[in-house]
């Protein structure tokens, strides 16, 4: 599979193209007409591209824009003109699949202009029929599948196998270079402007060492200066790319899909006999230079297996050979309970532990390149026997993680101060990390405890009268207005003499 990249009949986009070394790229021919074709002399291709470029023309109107019939059919005679003073130069080009162009007339441009011709691609239209799609692949070489027909259309990969095998049609995807889509259906190329992403919308896309990440432009930021050593493998400028120049980060997007490629037809090549697949078992697994991961927890990479997926037979397992999931532990304690009847019942219970025990392998760990211990087919050498049980050991935990965080921070600054000082925001949110694990920490071993009572009286009968209002007014007066001082004396004497 091969990466064609459009955008090339832009002059500073072609620039950039050469370059990289970029060897082929798409011409848009709406494009060169709304830029202004020369009026003396006829626009020829090999005096603009560099001899090692293979160009790939397509007619570029957008679907959005309307035209009359008359400024259809004059673009149709001019694409057709054009193509025909270039045909030597060209390596592939595409029909006029415009919403406007009804079947028939397609029909008829087909057969008058390019039914002879190997290097047109026929498209098939998102209207179109199996049968439609049979009848291409039975009449041409090379048929184009656009990115909507892809995304909408489940069964395509299986229907797309079964047409190449039974009539050796070579299937290409237009604007399409989304990796997923590629894993799913065979193509021979694919077409994608998404380079031009960095430099018209400010994402960042940029190869891992193992996948294609693509980040938007809120993220740049935060992104683009964690691959400080990403950018100095493919000889990019680091300062150019953290301060946002167009034509650098233009540059990282297609180094990126550049080793994307690569990777791909080393993984996916259909070439490869069972055979040789078997007798290269050594190189299922790539642990080589190639993968220049990173290495951090917000870039994690996958491991790519030569092998792919295959699909297993369903068969009933035996009760017997049921086990526990491999990364949890149980154990088993005694409890009494009441059953419905109210009478203590003694019964097992299981509770869920972690196992220190690993299943990893070596053979496709993802250290296994820098790893001290690495042996070929053999499980990891490592365990991780934790325990959380009481809070001593809680407590335990956390202050290692908070040293552990406080270290990453520290390499982190390192790290900054060795870049010239420039703030990296990833540093910022690994120091924020750290202050929110220190105070969980903090909270956990705080065990004072204390009341906290607020009152306030504002104008009026004091503290009670706030609270209990009117009732409390009145319990403040006794009835009748008291007692005297007679009836205060019988009360004491009679107290007395009883």
């Amino acid at each position: 599979m091969k990466l064609i990249y459009l955008g090339a009949d832009v002059p500073s986009n072609r620039i950039i193209l050469e370059t990289m070394g970029v060897k082929h790229v798409g011409v848009s021919f709406w494009r060169l007409t709304r830029r202004g074709l020369p009026k003396s002399k006829r626009y020829l291709l090999e005096n603009y591209f560099q001899p090692f470029m293979e160009i790939h023309v397509h007619p570029g109107i957008p679907e959005a824009t309307v035209l009359t019939a008359a400024e259809l059919e004059e673009f149709a005679e001019a694409y057709e003109d054009f193509l025909a003073h270039n045909i030597d130069r060209i390596a592939s080009f595409t029909e006029i699949t415009h919403p406007q162009v009804d079947k028939l007339n397609l029909q008829l441009q087909r057969q008058a202009a390019w039914s002879e011709e190997d290097k047109f691609w026929v498209t098939i239209r998102s209207d179109s029929s199996y049968a439609e799609i049979l009848d291409l692949c039975q009449q041409y070489k090379n048929v184009a599948i656009p990115y909507d027909l892809i995304e909408s259309d489940v069964s395509l990969a299986a229907k797309t196998r079964s047409l190449t095998n039974q009539y050796g049609t070579t299937f290409h995807a237009l604007a399409c270079a989304k990796p997923d889509n590629l894993r799913q259906i065979q193509v021979a190329s694919a077409t994608t402007q998404s380079w031009l992403s960095p430099m018209m919308r400010g994402e960042t896309i940029v190869w891992d060492g193992n996948k294609l990440v693509r980040y938007p432009k809120k993220m740049k930021e935060q992104a683009r200066p964690r691959y400080k050593a990403v950018y100095e493998k493919a000889g990019l400028d680091f300062d150019k790319i953290i301060e946002d120049d167009p034509v650098e980060v233009a540059k990282l997007a297609l180094w990126s899909y550049d080793q994307f490629e690569e990777r791909f037809n080393m993984v996916n090549n259909p070439f490869l006999s069972p055979e040789d697949d078997y007798n290269q078992e050594d190189e299922l697994y790539y642990n080589s230079d190639l993968l220049h991961t990173t290495g951090n927890a917000e870039t994690t990479p996958v491991v790519h297996d030569k092998r792919g997926g295959q699909m297993r037979k369903l068969e009933h397992r035996d009760s017997a050979e049921m086990t526990t999931l491999p990364v949890f532990g149980t154990e088993i304690k005694t409890i009494v309970e009441k059953d419905e009847n109210g009478f203590d019942v003694i019964k097992d219970v299981p509770l869920m532990r972690s196992n220190a025990t690993s299943l990893r392998m070596c053979d496709t760990c993802f250290v296994a390149s820098n790893c001290p211990a690495f042996k070929p087919a053999n499980t990891c050498a490592f365990n991780l026997p934790v325990e959380v049980k009481t809070k001593e050991q809680l407590v335990a935990l956390l202050n290692a993680i908070i040293e552990m965080q406080a270290q990453r921070v520290a390499f982190a600054r390192f790290s900054e101060e060795l870049n010239g000082g420039y703030p990296d925001p990833n540093t910022g949110q690994e120091m924020d990390r750290l202050l929110k694990l220190v105070k969980n920490a903090k909270d956990l071993q705080d065990t004072s405890s204390f009341i906290k009572m607020t009152v306030e009286a504002k104008n009026g009968g004091g503290v009670l009268s706030q609270i209990f209002g009117e009732r409390a007014r009145d319990l403040s007066q006794l009835p009748n207005n008291g007692l005297s001082e007679d009836d205060t004396t019988q009360v004491i004497r009679r107290a007395i003499e009883d």
